[in-house]
């Protein structure tokens, strides 16, 4: 008996072959003119780097939860990332691209060692107005009209100043141009904010977030509506190797299935943190837009709604980087120093050190990823680290 045909289950199992299996030259012969013609349209899959069963599903899961037509999971963020902005490269007419400052370093080492230096792409920088952590759109309406650029992108909660950009009204802008728009949507997620309901061409994430929430997948996405930059995506994914491994994208899919209440949870937890470290004496200059001290508080309240206001929350210790080393000491067994962010548990990076002190000359700076654990020992974990100061 072949036990196979007597397994039911709820879940695509892991696929884990290189290659599928042909009955026929014909029909090796029609999978692959299908696949010639759009990436993924043959009924026979061909090669897992093409595209693999268990990957799929979770990509059918992930665009549920964005609420786009299609979505491609890559082996990382920054593939997502690469895979988002290659399908608007060609050759020389390519660009101006614009890009907003305040994004993920990675990216921006990306830009400069990568886009500008490998692929001659002519890149502008939009930053906040000068001395204020804070965007303004009129400068912003102005410099895409003198520069046209071809392309923008932004995030709409900046990393580790959580600035956050009216996405909206930039999308907006940015559409009435002509532009092509991509967002990071990495630090608001679905669960704040869906930018493709906006207008935006194009969002990903780096999933390793707060998409698989454990910190124990590396994993990127690239959600849209438009069927031609799927197909664009799908064939650029495939000849330079960026998916998702079947393993890492079956776990992904077993964890997107706590996403709200994980996510939401960790916003409930950062908002009364952050309004706790506010008030302390050995603690000055708390960002969290959820704060009405926030620079960026009611663009906030306009783009989330009643959504919440994320998970991040980044703060000074009085007394600088001697204050921040006494208080990573003294927190050390609740919240470890990890450079990543969206884990279970609450975690923190000093960010002049992971940043530079170039960009960011803030020495008491702490970047604060809250966890969903339990809140009143989140709560008293960090209160006798700042005692400690």
């Amino acid at each position: 008996m072949d036990h196979r045909k007597q397994v039911s289950t709820r879940r695509t199992p892991i696929y884990r072959d290189a290659g599928f299996v042909f009955d026929s030259i014909a029909q090796s012969k029609q999978a692959f003119a299908d696949e010639g013609r759009y990436p993924q349209s043959s009924e026979r899959l061909i090669y897992t780097r093409y595209g693999n069963p268990t990957v799929m599903e979770t990509e059918q899961a992930i665009a549920n939860l964005e609420g786009s037509q299609w979505a491609i999971l890559t082996s990382s963020g920054m593939a997502a990332i690469d895979v988002a902005l290659a399908v608007f490269q060609q050759r020389e007419k390519t660009g101006p691209w614009l890009f907003f400052s305040e994004i993920y370093g990675g990216t921006n080492a990306y830009i400069t060692q990568v886009l500008e230096q490998r692929r001659g792409i002519e890149i502008g920088r939009f930053m906040p107005k000068d001395s204020e952590e804070k965007y303004d759109l009129a400068e912003l309406v102005e410099m895409l009209d003198r520069v046209k650029p071809q392309l923008l992108y932004f995030e709409p909660v900046s990393n580790p100043l959580l600035i956050v950009a009216d996405g909206n009204e930039i999308i907006r802008i940015g559409k009435e141009r002509g532009i092509n728009v991509i967002v990071d949507n990495t630090f608001a997620t679905p669960f704040l904010w869906r930018p493709l309901q906006s207008g935006a061409d194009l969002v990903v994430h780096s999933a390793t977030k707060y998409l698989s929430g454990h910190g124990n997948i590396t994993a990127g996405v690239v959600c849209g509506n438009n069927v031609e930059l799927r197909k664009e995506a799908l064939t650029y994914r495939k000849l330079v190797g960026h998916i998702l491994s079947p393993d890492d994208a079956y776990r992904l899919g077993t964890q997107l299935k706590t996403f709200d209440l994980r996510f939401s949870r960790q916003c409930e937890n950062a908002f009364k943190l952050a309004q706790t470290l506010e008030t302390h004496p050995n603690v000055e200059n708390v960002r969290y837009p959820g704060l009405t001290s926030h620079t960026t508080h009611p663009e906030a309240v306009k783009l989330f709604g009643a959504n919440g206001f994320g998970a991040m929350v980044t703060f000074e210790c009085k007394g600088g980087r001697a204050a921040c080393e006494i208080f990573i000491a003294n927190v050390a067994s609740a919240i470890k120093y990890v450079p990543t962010l969206g884990d279970p548990d609450s975690i923190l990076i000093h960010v002049p050190t992971v940043f530079t002190e170039e960009r960011f000359p803030f020495p008491g700076m702490i970047r604060l990823s809250v966890g969903f654990e339990s809140y009143q020992t989140l709560e008293a974990s960090v209160l006798k680290a700042l005692e400690a100061i």
